[in-house]
């Protein structure tokens, strides 16, 4: 008899980065999020978008993400929409970052992962970690702002 159960924990963790120490983990999540946001800030300059850590830019920053899809803009970028996806989660938490003094970027250790790490946004005495907060974010409906409404919950 097969004991063996889907392990959706072990799963994940096989998935993140590991490293020997826990400021390796730091500095490569610190390069990822920096690479992810200069990505993200070239493909906005193209559509004079000015990622400014304002509201505003994040109205602007929806209006392309869903006229990417619409428009297969996505295609012609040669870029998958998870990616673009992960530019815009890094965005919108370091826009909360911003508008918090008690908000910052974590790295931790995933417990069921040797040397495996995390990345993940806190904010006073609540943590969330996330590769994606804005995963599939197409499948909301667009009239509802849901990128808008990520980042309200975010900073309230």
């Amino acid at each position: 008899m097969n004991h063996s159960f889907f392990q959706p924990e072990k799963q994940y963790g096989e998935g993140l980065p590991t490293f020997e120490q826990e400021w390796e983990a730091i500095a490569f999540y610190y390069d990822y999020r920096q690479s992810q946001l200069e990505e993200l800030s070239e493909l906005c300059q193209f559509h004079n978008i000015s990622l400014t850590y304002t509201r505003e830019s994040l109205e602007e920053l929806e209006h392309l993400y869903f006229q990417s899809i619409q428009e297969l803009l996505l295609v012609d970028w040669k870029l998958p929409i998870e990616e673009f996806e992960k530019m815009i989660s890094i965005y919108i938490i370091d826009c909360a970052i911003k508008h918090h003094h008690d908000a910052e970027w974590v790295v931790a250790p995933y417990p069921y992962t040797d040397g495996a790490y995390t990345m993940g946004y806190r904010r006073g005495n609540k943590t969330w970690h996330t590769a994606n907060c804005c995963e599939n974010l197409y499948l909301r409906k667009k009239e509802h702002q849901p990128l808008l409404a990520l980042f309200d919950s975010l900073i309230r």
